[in-house]
């Protein structure tokens, strides 16, 4: 005759170990990029430029309020989208100490042609925290647009030259 005491154990052991192998598989880190602790996550739940750039080095802000002409909005449109109706998945990773390389694919994107595009962030150990490093991006971009920008290459396709 089982007691009560004997069946409580064995529910109390699968219980347990039902956990504890979820709790590993949570950890894993392998869903929404959450590695660099939640960089990605975070920034996705930012509202404004101010809250965003918590999340970039000091050098890409100000190369990005340098675009932007101090504006903001501005320097916000110059980013990846990141936010509640963005999805992503990690494709890669890769740390050298306080650097790292991180490969997404957008797998849920308001602008439909992004969905299965990858990108690679650069991303720096500031401190305690990860920060997304697109200083680099930036800048050249900056220096493409003072060659000219892709509307006025396609205005002057159009024209004919």
């Amino acid at each position: 005759m089982r007691t009560s005491s004997s069946r409580f154990r064995r529910g109390g052991t699968a219980i347990l170990a039902a956990a504890l192998a979820f709790g590993l598989s949570a950890c894993s880190g392998r869903d929404g990029a959450a590695s660099f602790d939640g960089v990605f996550e975070k920034l996705a739940r930012a509202r404004d430029f101010n809250e965003a750039k918590r999340y970039y080095t000091d050098g890409t802000v100000k190369a990005l309020e340098e675009a932007g002409g101090g504006s903001g909005k501005a320097a916000l449109r110059l980013l990846p989208l990141f936010d509640e109706r963005t999805k992503w998945e990690e494709v890669s990773k890769r740390v050298e100490g306080p650097r790292g390389v991180i490969r997404i694919r957008y797998s849920a994107h308001p602008v439909e042609n992004m969905v299965g595009f990858e990108m690679e962030f650069q991303v720096r150990k500031i401190g305690d925290s990860w920060k997304i490093d697109l200083e680099n991006e930036v800048r050249g971009a900056i220096e493409a647009r003072g060659k000219g920008s892709a509307a006025e290459y396609i205005r002057g396709v159009t024209r004919g030259y």
